[in-house]
């Protein structure tokens, strides 16, 4: 991008963030909606992976966003709004700022130009890890590919499969050469449609990733286990296992996952925290608690998490979140949305807080400094 284009590009962001607060303004939980015209996040944006530096107190946030230039090509998966990854930056965790980056239209990576890749056609990020000296991004993406899916019908884009990016800074990324179809470090395990939204953590020993697949007609999810001594060379696991039965709220499986060291405390040394869907496709977030991060058991027997009332910028569902630990409190972050594909419908990034403790306190933030 030319200087003078991006010089353009981050002024009309910062009068948009100017112009468009968060909570009483956007609703309940907002902090980030879509963005002003032509950036890479004016029409859709989501998945919000958020970073908290106690060192300097800095906090960065890496999302899947997608323009109107690609929603009206119609070749993009109509119901997701994946497209490129974008990056915004915050001194607080409440407030964010738009940063400019090198790819098209001020994104920090954009589908490859490579046709033969698998993710030449869009991208979604779906975890990150900070290291010492930066961070993997841990994302998906899909090519032109196109695949029956169900309800859908013929769509492009869906036959998704996982991916894996570093950086030094957080802004300029390059990809790691994975073994598997299309440069992709993960195959579709069990024949489904796509193996997408993975996330991982290490246990001291190793990589463990879990990563969604669907059933061709798309009324089935299932999370596979994978691991690896080096995050090159993976081996499966299987089906991810739980030591309970599970409850109407996950009847229909799981679409996204967070694993991090459990801040609750007296619980087990690893908390998931997950888009639970029930058996009507209703999406909540639920919680679950492991000791080796394989078997897990499930918290509260409720959603930790709801949609919003009817009417809110987050009422049909909430999915894709973050939970950061920082000064003391729960931050939680989500993707909120009002319809699953509706061009009117609203959709954006919440946050609500809590204290440390039962996950249930979970309350969306209105603003100001609370």
């Amino acid at each position: 991008m030319a200087t003078g284009q991006k010089g353009a590009l981050m002024g009309r962001w910062q009068m948009l963030n100017r112009r468009k607060g968060a909570g009483p303004d956007g609703g309940a939980g907002l902090v980030l909606g879509p963005g002003p015209d032509g950036a890479c996040d004016d029409y859709r944006l989501g998945g919000a992976m958020v970073d908290h530096d106690p060192d300097s107190g800095q906090w960065r946030m890496w999302y899947y966003a997608r323009d109107r230039a690609q929603a009206d090509s119609g070749a993009l998966p109509p119901t997701l709004g994946t497209g490129r990854i974008a990056m915004a930056t915050s001194a607080d965790g409440r407030r964010w700022r738009r940063e400019a980056g090198p790819a098209q239209a001020g994104a920090v990576l954009a589908p490859s130009p490579d046709p033969a890749r698998f993710d030449s056609l869009h991208l979604g990020i779906s975890d990150i890890t900070r290291l010492p000296h930066g961070w993997l991004m841990w994302y998906f993406g899909g090519d032109t590919t196109v695949v029956e899916a169900g309800r859908l019908g013929a769509v492009a884009g869906l036959r998704m499969l996982p991916g894996l990016a570093r950086s030094r800074d957080g802004v300029h990324w390059h990809r790691c050469a994975g073994a598997e179809a299309g440069g992709s470090i993960l195959p579709i395990a069990t024949g489904g449609l796509y193996a997408a939204w993975p996330n991982a953590f290490h246990d001291g020993t190793r990589w463990i990733c879990q990563v969604t697949e669907a059933s061709p007609d798309l009324r089935r999810f299932a999370t596979m286990v994978w691991t690896s001594p080096d995050a090159c060379a993976w081996e499966p696991l299987g089906q991810l296992a739980f030591a309970d039965a599970g409850g109407d709220h996950d009847a229909g499986g799981m679409v996204t996952r967070q694993v991090l060291s459990n801040p609750i405390p007296h619980g087990r040394r690893f908390l998931m925290i997950y888009t639970a869907i029930d058996a009507a496709g209703g999406r909540s977030i639920a919680a679950a608690d492991s000791d080796d991060g394989l078997i897990w058991h499930r918290l509260y027997g409720e959603p930790v998490f709801h949609p919003g009332p009817d009417g809110a910028w987050d009422s049909l569902g909430v999915a894709a979140t973050r939970l950061v630990v920082a000064d003391g409190r729960l931050h939680f972050y989500y993707y909120g949305f009002q319809s699953l594909g509706a061009d009117q419908g609203r959709r954006g990034i919440g946050l609500a807080l809590a204290p440390l403790g039962d996950l249930r306190r979970l309350t969306r933030w209105k603003g100001g400094d609370d």
